[in-house]
């Protein structure tokens, strides 16, 4: 897993066992010392790299007016102002890089480093030497060394100060009486820079084998992670990731996550909506451009990571490839349907006996020569009756047997149910549509034809099931990722003992109805990745619930 916004450099080690072997072969010769010295990688979080740069140039400033304070020398001063120009520069170009890229070089760092040393050698020498009151700076850019670079690079500067205080040491007068003192105060000072060069190298060491680990389980995870930070950059991504999109992982740092997974119908990217709206998604389904040309269904997960201060930190985003899934998802439909579309042969040659026998009658009894004009109206109006109802049942087999084709769009369900509105109550005056919409504007992705087919059926139902007179209540609500559609009516309701089958093909407790119209509005809602379920209402009536899953608003 590569982490963009991270230092390079340090004793971490890398992300692999190959790369570890090679990393310990690098000491075992003087050009692998000298590699490794200059070859640092541990990681440093971008925004305490910030704080370190903005801390360093502070202290910069604030230690070029003491100085000036305490060297009256102008020779002196003038070299110190050279050192820290150069090292108040480098300073500001490290959070400027910082700034632009979200990480710094190796060089830079080992430069910044350098300068800061030279600074307080510099200072140090020209203050008094070893009785110098900045000759505690040098355990900070120990510290510094340790913390940014890790623990070899910490005892080097802690190295390069022991020889850097043993030179002022010699320099430095002692008569018999201080002799000792004043070496005692030497390995005193020697000591603490080794302990602290150790502290920090140390801890170092740790995070870096940690955020290893880190990337060792993820790099091995099968389904993709991105680290999205609260612009909307991505600064991380494992290797499912970066196999999935078809992208290299240097391609996908510091790239908008918007421009990394990109929906296939132009939509919002869900992250991009998760930062906005500040709520995460569960197994959100869409299908995605990848960068070769091709697309993948995915099933995305989003999740805020929060500071301590409740602001936001980071979006982990994880998502799986669903293409494999969904391929196998619509062949286990085919399999279903055919097994189904058998199962109801046998059930339509049920129903289509009845009202062609009855027709079949009528024309003998026509064919005999009817004894009146109004039995001959009667068998007429009994023929034509029959051929309707047959006409209803072979619509819906045909209706519920066809494989949906889904044309998904943006739909808005209260549309639908205002269209209702005006269809049912403009023909049939007993009838009275209630429309609320307490989804708060929510929308679906969809078939419009077969979305409109499912409202109609539902309130056709609704309307037949109240006798043609009545209130139908459309209640339109939203809770998390779903939005539910509830179909009221205050009909005789449906007993319990009935409720499973009413969304069987011909099934139905009507005289003259058909049983197609739930089991087709069962297929819509399964071919949407629904549910629906029916239940009886407090007080009496019935109540159908459709649940569609929600769709990323338009932008």
């Amino acid at each position: 897993m590569t982490l963009a916004g991270d230092e390079t450099g340090g004793s971490g080690g890398g992300s692999s066992a190959g790369q570890r072997a090679a990393a310990g072969r690098l000491f075992r010769s003087p050009a692998g010392i000298w590699a490794r010295l200059f070859a640092p990688d541990p990681d440093s979080p971008s925004n305490w790299l910030w704080v370190v740069g903005v801390s360093r140039v502070s202290a910069l400033l604030l230690l070029a007016f003491g100085v000036r304070q305490l060297i009256e020398e102008r020779a002196a001063y003038g070299i110190l102002g050279g050192i820290y120009l150069a090292a108040l520069l480098c300073g500001l170009l490290h959070l400027v890089t910082l700034r632009a890229s979200g990480r710094t070089t190796p060089w830079l760092t080992w430069t910044q480093v350098l300068l800061d040393f030279s600074v307080v050698a510099a200072t140090v020498g020209f203050s008094g030497g070893q009785a110098s009151i900045f000759t505690f700076l040098l355990v900070v850019v120990i510290l510094e060394a340790g913390v940014l670079m890790g623990l070899f690079q910490g005892f080097f500067h802690a190295t390069l100060s022991g020889l850097f205080m043993l030179l002022m040491a010699l320099q430095t007068e002692t008569t018999s009486s201080t002799f000792i003192t004043h070496w005692y105060q030497f390995s005193i000072q020697a000591v603490a820079f080794f302990c602290v060069a150790f502290i920090s190298g140390y801890w170092n060491q740790r995070i870096s084998r940690l955020r290893e680990f880190q990337r060792d389980i993820l790099d091995n995870m099968s389904g993709g992670f991105l680290l999205v930070d609260p612009k909307g950059r991505v600064i991380g991504a494992n290797q499912a990731a970066c196999g999935i999109l078809g992208m290299k992982g240097q391609e996908i740092e510091g790239r908008p996550i918007g421009q990394t997974l990109v929906p296939e119908t132009g939509a919002e990217c869900p992250v991009v909506t998760a930062l906005r709206e500040e709520r995460d998604y569960t197994n959100y389904e869409f299908t995605a451009a990848t960068a070769d040309g091709s697309s993948r269904l995915l099933g995305l997960s989003t999740n805020r990571i929060l500071d301590r201060r409740g602001r936001l930190h980071m979006v982990i985003a994880s998502f799986n490839d669903l293409t494999e899934i969904e391929r196998m998802r619509k062949e286990l439909r085919d399999h279903d349907r055919t097994l189904a579309i058998g199962h109801l042969a046998a059930e339509l040659a049920h129903e289509i006996r009845n009202p062609v026998t009855s027709i079949r009658g009528a024309m003998e009894e026509l064919g005999r020569g009817a004894g009146s004009p109004e039995l001959a109206a009667r068998l007429a109006a009994i023929s034509i009756r029959e051929s309707d109802h047959l006409n209803e049942i072979v619509t819906g087999f045909l209706d519920f047997a066809r494989n949906p084709r889904i044309k998904r769009e943006i739909l808005l369900p209260r549309d639908f149910a205002r269209d209702m509105k005006l269809l049912f109550e403009g023909r049939h005056p007993g009838v009275r549509v209630e429309v609320r919409d307490d989804s708060g504007g929510a929308v679906i992705e969809g078939d419009p034809t077969q979305i409109r087919q499912l409202f109609l059926n539902l309130c056709q139902n609704a309307m037949e099931a109240m006798g043609g007179r009545g209130a139908i209540q459309i209640v339109i609500s939203a809770l998390g990722g779903m939005v539910g559609i509830h179909f009221n009516d205050r009909g005789p309701g449906i007993p319990p003992d009935k409720v499973a089958c009413v969304f069987e093909p011909f099934y139905t407790e009507k005289e003259r109805g058909v049983g197609m119209g739930l089991p087709v509005c069962n297929r819509i809602v399964a071919a949407h990745n629904g549910t629906i379920q029916v239940a009886a209402r407090p007080g009496g009536g019935a109540s159908v619930v459709v649940r569609l899953p929600r769709a990323q608003n338009p932008v």
